[in-house]
C-alpha cells in the first residue's frame, strides 16, 4: 500500500504492478488571493505566488519550500490592480517572475538562498513582458512588447540589467505562447497571430535574425505552449482541433512528433528532464487533473484535497510542484 507523507510523493510500484501515484494538496497561505504562478529552481526549491485586484487586504501572496521542507509563507512585493504575472523561469538558486504593471514591464526575483522575493530592474519603454526563459545561473531571456513589436532582451545578472538583442518581427497583436532558450544565441518562440494561426520562430544568432519553422508536422496546430528545451531537443504542448498532445522535436523545431495524446484541457507542462515531466490542468468542466510523464508514458495522479483545476506546474531536477488557485502540491516526476 502506498503511504503518502504530506506532499512528497513516494514510489511504491512493484516489478509487475504499477500503482497510480497519490498526491495530497495543502491549503495555500491565503484563500482570498488566488495563486497563479509556480517555479522551481534546478536545486529543487519551489515558490508559488499570486496577485489579486479584487480590493481585499492582501494584494499579493507567496510561499516557498526547500527540496525536503514544508511550504512556508513568503513575503512578496506589493501588487495593485494593474499587476499581471504571466511567466517564470529559474536557475540553480533563483527565479524570475515577469509580467506587467501600470502598462510597463515587471520583474520580480526570488532568491532561494535567502528565501526572499524582491522587485528587480525591468526594461524600460515596453508595455509588458510576455515570456521568460532562463538557461544558466542569473542568465535569462525575455520577450516584451516594445513599439508594436516583440523584443528579445537578455540579463546576465538576475534582472539587474538588460541588454536588447533584437526584434522578432511579429506584430504586437500576436500573442507569445512560449519561449525557450538554450544559450545566448539559440531561442525558439511560438506565437498565435490575429488569424488564430500558430507560428514558430527560431534564432541562432542571439536575436539578430529570426526564421520561421514551417512544415507538415505543425500545420494543424492551434497553439504550442510550455516548451522545455535542452540543446536542440524540445518538448511542449500542442493544441489541435481534436485536443491536446505532448510533442517533441530533436532539431529545434524543424520537425515535431507526437509523444502522447492527452484527454484534458487548459494544460501546462514542466519537465525535470526531457524524459520526465508533469502535466496538469482540468478534466471535464472543472475537475483538477495532474499526471506524470516518463519516457512518453502518461500516468494520472490521484489527487486529494485539490478543489480547483491545476493552474500551473514547475519542476526542478528532482522535485516538481503544482498549484490550484488555493492549493499547493509537490511530487517526484
Amino acid at each position: 500500500m502506498c503511504l503518502v507523507a504530506a506532499l512528497v510523493l513516494a514510489s511504491c510500484a512493484t516489478a509487475t504492478v504499477t500503482v497510480a501515484p497519490h498526491v495530497s494538496g495543502l491549503p495555500a497561505v491565503s484563500i482570498s488571493v488566488p495563486l497563479s504562478n509556480v517555479a522551481c529552481t534546478t536545486n529543487n526549491s519551489c515558490v508559488a505566488i499570486g496577485t489579486s485586484n479584487l480590493g481585499v487586504s492582501a494584494t499579493s501572496v507567496g510561499e516557498y519550500r526547500s527540496a525536503n521542507g514544508p511550504w512556508t509563507a513568503l513575503t512578496v512585493p506589493s501588487a495593485d490592480a494593474s499587476t499581471y504575472l504571466v511567466s517564470s523561469s529559474c536557475w540553480s538558486d533563483g527565479c524570475v517572475f515577469v509580467g506587467s504593471q501600470s502598462n510597463r514591464d515587471l520583474v520580480w526575483r526570488y532568491d532561494a538562498s535567502s528565501n526572499s522575493m524582491s522587485v528587480a530592474t525591468a526594461p524600460t519603454g515596453a508595455s509588458g513582458i510576455r515570456a521568460v526563459s532562463c538557461y544558466r545561473s542569473l542568465t535569462c531571456a525575455i520577450l516584451d512588447n516594445f513599439q508594436s513589436n516583440e523584443r528579445l532582451l537578455v540579463t546576465q545578472d538576475g534582472g539587474a540589467t538588460w541588454s536588447p538583442m533584437g526584434d522578432v518581427g511579429v506584430p504586437s497583436q500576436d500573442s507569445v505562447t512560449s519561449l525557450a532558450c538554450t544559450s545566448n544565441l539559440k531561442c525558439i518562440a511560438s506565437f498565435l497571430n490575429v488569424s488564430n494561426e500558430m507560428v514558430v520562430y527560431v534564432t541562432t544568432d542571439g536575436g539578430t535574425t529570426w526564421n520561421t519553422r514551417t512544415g507538415l508536422s505543425t500545420v494543424t496546430w492551434a497553439a504550442l505552449t510550455s516548451m522545455n528545451c535542452v540543446g536542440t531537443k524540445c518538448v511542449g504542448l500542442a493544441k489541435l482541433s481534436t485536443g491536446w498532445r505532448i510533442v517533441r522535436t530533436n532539431n529545434f523545431g524543424k520537425k515535431w512528433s507526437k509523444v502522447a495524446s492527452l484527454k484534458a484541457s487548459i494544460l501546462t507542462l514542466a519537465c525535470a528532464s526531457l524524459e520526465r515531466c508533469v502535466v496538469g490542468g482540468m478534466k471535464g468542466s472543472s475537475s483538477p487533473w495532474l499526471a506524470t510523464v516518463a519516457s512518453g508514458s502518461v500516468t494520472s495522479v490521484k489527487l486529494q484535497y485539490v478543489p480547483t483545476p491545476i493552474a500551473d506546474v514547475a519542476c526542478g531536477s528532482k522535485i516538481c510542484a503544482a498549484i490550484g488557485v488555493t492549493t499547493v502540491l509537490a511530487l517526484r516526476p
